[in-house]
């Protein structure tokens, strides 16, 4: 697995989709590729499937939501499909929340970021379009 990291708007479905050579057209996947699975959208099941997964913090924020384990997630993702693009979003800068809920989200997300940087091959951080290669 490979992760990409950063903030909002930083250009991460772009270097996520070039580093797994999927490239989107007209708002549509390209056919030989295979789809991403965006976490705002999609099911799990589309994740364990999908080239490029985007937003990993909002799939981890649906699970708690439904009081599921995101940590079995990460697990399942670096089991089940090894080889895809993961990005997430870094929500743990910026002002913590008063909301305890949202705290514990921006904990959670934040461990299970590092649980998937830990068992990827490749880690990037992207800033303004540009990529740098962490781990």
């Amino acid at each position: 697995m490979k992760l990409v990291v950063g903030g909002r708007a930083q250009g991460k479905t772009e270097f996520a989709r070039a580093l797994a050579g999927t490239r989107e057209e007209g708002g549509q996947e390209s056919p030989q590729t295979g789809a991403a699975a965006d976490g705002r959208t999609d099911d799990m099941e589309a994740a364990m499937r999908a080239a490029v997964i985007l937003h990993v913090e909002v799939y981890v924020r649906r699970l708690m939501e439904r009081g599921e384990d995101p940590f079995a997630f990460a697990e399942r993702l670096l089991r089940e499909n090894p080889g895809a693009v993961a990005c997430a979003d870094e929500i743990g800068c910026g002002i913590v929340p008063a909301d305890a809920f949202l705290r514990e989200y921006r904990e959670t997300a934040g461990r299970v970021c590092q649980r998937l940087a830990a068992g990827s091959d490749e880690v990037y951080r992207v800033i303004c379009g540009i990529g740098k290669r962490i781990k």
